[in-house]
């Protein structure tokens, strides 16, 4: 149930963030200083990895069973 209320934290957080901000971004879109598809997915690639990477251990402990 923790790790539950910790992924909804993180995406109602994204989801405020996005909406707060929506017009900022729209507006650098419409400059060409906003981010492409390919960049986007990308970052999130990368990031994945590394998140990944960083928390591969506890990760792992989560879904090992305890005998």
């Amino acid at each position: 149930m923790k790790h539950f209320r910790t992924i909804t934290t993180v995406i109602l957080t994204a989801v405020f963030f996005c909406l707060a901000f929506s017009q900022t971004a729209f507006a650098a879109i419409e400059e060409g200083n906003g981010i492409t598809l390919p960049q986007l997915l990308i970052l999130v690639f990368v990031l994945g990895l590394y998140l990944y990477n960083h928390f591969k251990d506890k990760i792992k402990a989560m879904f090992t069973k305890k005998q």
